[in-house]
């Protein structure tokens, strides 16, 4: 209540003042300007107390009139578990609310857009996905005119997530608890590596919850490589809302190229199957493509440049610093643990990189390293000394120090547009500018010194015979991607653009011009995420089959700005899949390309809804409303939903005009 006086107090003073003001300094006094002043004050006034939507407890009058009662129905799939009379949650979960719908209530099914439904479809209505934020549906239902609601809902939410979705709310809410705690373990996360060597043993780890167990409870847990088991163990049944966090040790797989990997929790009297099993995808054998980023001296740009390129091409991309003669330290995402390797380790992988990145070359450079990037065709060199120049083809003049700012004036280049419209004189200044010194070289960037003198190319592109490469003429461009704003978005942007010129479709690359699921495996009631390099604004048309020989279903996505777009869930299972859009030619009056792939993907048949357990003690309906101290106020209307303000604004704005023009004011 105090917040809303103090907020009311603040928009009044800040409508009133001025009006004061123009009324008794600004203007020429004219007659009658008090009452005119007196108007335009009122007429503030009420601005602000619509704002600040006070609720009146005698909005509805009468406490005996007819009144619009709503009930929200959380259908998630927590419902799906057996009831300890008969059948299962959901359908008592149904009674309930048609009990309430018998007696003149309204329902609705919770969702950021609450639906409206009646008591027929909601005996058939299926499960839906689970609702981390009840906040929106209550607010829609408040809005359109409910007296009261009441929310039904397994609560395997927060109490801060149920007090948000209460708080301040105009209207009176009852929230009652369906079902109880069930026994039952199921599967989190399973994390295995995305790719690794045919030889190698699988390190990743495996995250279980339970609920509802008795002291001494296990449960076996089995990992199997397509079908061949490697890692059974029993372990505790985890107590409810504290994971336990398993490590897995896996010998190295039995074939190459994509193996499957399932995880399953076996518990006795289990409630719930569909958190019992996880499913990865591992790519086995010697990695081919990618982003590959090689560092011969400490520095932030690698970590910073290494994500930004992984997210702007979409590829993988793998990172190696130099910390001693023949010692390297991969670059790893978190808090994952990596030792030193050597360079045998890595040192093939150089050549077959779909896109090379040579960081820190300073007086000398290993001669292996020398021959990968002389063949290299796609490269971005970000040289130190002289010889990581000369290995860039560029001027190897010692750079000028001192800070250079960015110069807001784009030159003409592939890279413009991905810069366009942001503000690149605020950007922080760059260090260690190098003499140009190229032939025939692009430049993207330009920056000035703190004198202004002239303009000096920051950034190049080079194309010849061998391929394409960007060369970095200073240092220092990481402090545009660990800042927010337009200095990150200005990095993202940078070598974006670098990395979609260097990689364009004239230059084959592994997994470009290609239709490609963003994920192999995704879970149930999850959209699938699509991407086709090149095909920004298209139409998507792919077709799903069971297998090779059945009927297919066709869907059709819009793609966005970045050529990406999502499709509807599917129903779980293993899915062969194709994929088509079309993209201009490459001439204005060419005939447009075809973009396709194909593939598998698969929706496995996992929900983690039962992960947090149902809050308990449950809310009563007197704790539940939080919009008022006594019981009046739970009836109160908020000021908003009345005719009456309106009117009465719109007749002082009115009268005031008309005022104003009899006196001689404009």
């Amino acid at each position: 209540m105090i917040t809303t006086l103090l907020l009311f107090l603040l928009l009044a003073a800040a409508g009133v003042i001025p009006a004061v003001y123009l009324y008794l300094r600004r203007e020429p006094a004219a007659p009658g300007r008090g009452l005119l002043l007196g108007l335009r004050t009122s007429a503030l006034l009420l601005i602000a107390l619509l704002l600040v939507d006070p609720p009146l407890p005698w909005g509805h009058g009468d406490p005996s009139a007819e009144t619009t009662r709503w009930v929200l129905l959380d259908g998630s799939r927590a419902l799906d578990v057996p009831h300890p009379e008969d059948g299962t949650l959901r359908g008592h979960a149904v009674e309930r609310a048609v009990t309430e719908a018998r007696l003149g209530a309204r329902l609705a099914l919770a969702g950021p857009e609450p639906e409206g439904i009646d008591t027929l479809a909601l005996a058939g209505a299926t499960s839906r996905p689970p609702v981390d934020d009840l906040r929106p549906s209550l607010i829609r239902l408040a809005e359109a005119g409910a007296d009261s609601i009441l929310l039904l809902s397994p609560l395997r939410i927060s109490s801060a997530t149920l007090e948000r979705a209460l708080e301040a709310l105009p209207v009176h809410v009852q929230v009652e608890r369906l079902g109880e705690p069930v026994r039952n373990a199921g599967i989190l996360e399973l994390e295995l590596p995305g790719r690794v060597a045919a030889d190698d043993e699988i390190r990743g780890t495996l995250t279980l919850f339970g609920e509802d167990g008795a002291e001494g409870d296990s449960l076996w847990v089995r990992v199997e490589e397509g079908e061949r088991e490697v890692e059974r163990r029993r372990v505790p049944l985890p107590v409810a809302g504290a994971p336990l966090r398993l490590s897995l040790e896996l010998p190295p797989p039995a074939d190459t190229g994509w193996v499957r990997y399932q995880a399953a929790v076996e518990l006795e009297d289990d409630a719930f199957g569909l958190d019992d099993r996880r499913v990865r995808w591992v790519r086995v054998g010697p990695p081919e493509g990618g982003i590959v980023l090689v560092s011969l001296e400490p520095d932030w740009e690698p970590r910073v440049l290494l994500p930004a390129l992984e997210a702007a091409t979409g590829l993988e991309g793998e990172g190696y610093l130099q910390v001693a003669e023949d010692r390297w330290l991969p670059l790893v995402r978190g808090d994952d643990a990596a030792g030193p390797v050597g360079t045998d380790h890595f040192r093939e992988r150089v050549p077959r990189a779909g896109l090379l990145v040579v960081h820190g070359v300073g007086e000398s450079a290993p001669e292996w390293l020398r021959a990968a990037v002389a063949g290299h065709p796609r490269v971005i060199h970000l040289p130190t000394g002289s010889e990581g120049a000369r290995l860039a083809a560029v001027s190897p003049a010692q750079p000028r120090e001192g800070e250079w700012s960015p110069d807001p004036d784009l030159p003409p280049s592939p890279v413009g547009p991905y810069l366009s419209g942001l503000a690149l004189g605020a950007l922080p200044p760059l260090t260690h500018l190098r003499p140009a010194g190229t032939d025939g070289g692009v430049p993207v960037l330009r920056v000035r010194s703190p004198r202004g003198a002239e303009s000096r190319p920051a950034l190049v592109l080079r194309e010849g015979p061998s391929g394409r490469s960007a060369v970095a003429l200073a240092r220092g461009f990481w402090r545009w991607g660990n800042r927010s704003g337009d200095p990150r978005e200005a990095y993202r942007g940078l070598w974006s653009g670098v990395a979609g010129w260097i990689l364009a479709d004239d230059v084959p690359r592994a997994g470009a011009g290609e239709v490609r699921p963003l994920q192999r495996v995704v879970a149930l009631d999850d959209p699938l995420a699509w991407e086709a390099p090149g095909a920004a604004g298209r139409l998507l048309e792919l077709r799903f089959r069971t297998d090779s020989a059945g009927p297919a279903q066709v869907r059709q996505v819009r793609l966005d700005d970045r050529g990406r777009g999502r499709t509807d869930p599917l129903p779980p299972g293993r899915w062969l899949w194709e994929g088509e859009v079309e993209i201009p030619g490459d001439l204005p009056e060419g005939d447009p390309q075809l973009l396709s792939g194909s593939g598998e993907v698969e929706v496995e048949p996992w929900t983690g809804v039962l992960a947090t357990p149902p809050l308990d003690p449950v809310p009563q309906p007197g704790e539940a409303v939080l919009a008022g101290d006594g019981a009046d106020d739970r009836r109160a209307r908020p000021l908003r939903t009345h005719p009456a303000p309106y009117l009465f604004l719109i007749l002082l704005l009115c009268v005031e005009w008309i005022g104003r023009r009899r006196v001689g004011l404009r």
